[in-house]
């Protein structure tokens, strides 16, 4: 894990809401644990796992808790048929169907049902990809670190965290980091800030 070992890149959130018990922390974390993928069309799966090793699932509730941290991280799979796969075997269970039914031709409906029978074999097969986002709460502090990069990522574990704990997620904009490290200033005043110009002209 990179809170360990190696590069770590991190974003910084502002918790939103009434901190949780450790019960109801372990018990947000249970919930909404990460669950592999059953029979279907899903492509997608998230929940919450050990930020030691993406196998344990829930996190492990001695490891979870350190000092005023809650650590733990957030899972996502994905699985996805390539699509030239996808159309090529469609084509050849369409061909076996017309030969076997004597049909001239398949319906839209039947197509359609025939795809996602596909699809859905397919999926069977796909091996998931793993992508883990770790989490350090600060439980006294108000304030979350998180290894989640992109966009997308970070949209998951916003509303995933709300589910399972109750509380909001505000990245931590300039401005209101400015505001948390200086109370007695007004926002409005803190927002009448003009940006500083660094290119300086030379005589």
């Amino acid at each position: 894990m990179s809170l360990l070992q190696g590069t770590l890149s991190l974003r910084r959130f502002l918790v939103m809401g009434p901190v949780p018990t450790e019960a109801d922390l372990l018990e947000g974390l249970r919930q909404d644990a990460f669950r592999p993928f059953e029979d279907g069309l899903e492509e997608e799966r998230l929940g919450w796992c050990d930020w030691r090793n993406l196998l344990i699932a829930p996190p492990d509730g001695d490891w979870v808790t350190q000092e005023r941290f809650a650590i733990f991280a957030l899972r996502m799979d994905t699985r996805k048929v390539p699509a030239a796969l996808l159309k090529a075997q469609v084509d050849l269970r369409l061909q076996s169907l017309q030969k076997e039914k004597d049909l001239a031709f398949i319906g839209k409906e039947a197509r359609i049902s025939l795809q996602d029978e596909v699809k859905a074999d397919l999926l069977r097969k796909v091996l998931p990809t793993p992508r883990i986002s770790e989490v350090a709460w600060d439980l006294k502090g108000g304030m979350l670190w998180t290894t989640a990069a992109s966009t997308r990522t970070q949209s998951a574990l916003i509303g995933l965290f709300i589910k399972s704990f109750g509380c909001e997620l505000q990245p931590l904009a300039p401005l209101l980091l400015a505001g948390r490290l200086l109370p007695r200033i007004p926002v409005e005043s803190l927002m009448a800030l003009d940006p500083f110009d660094l290119n300086l002209e030379t005589a």
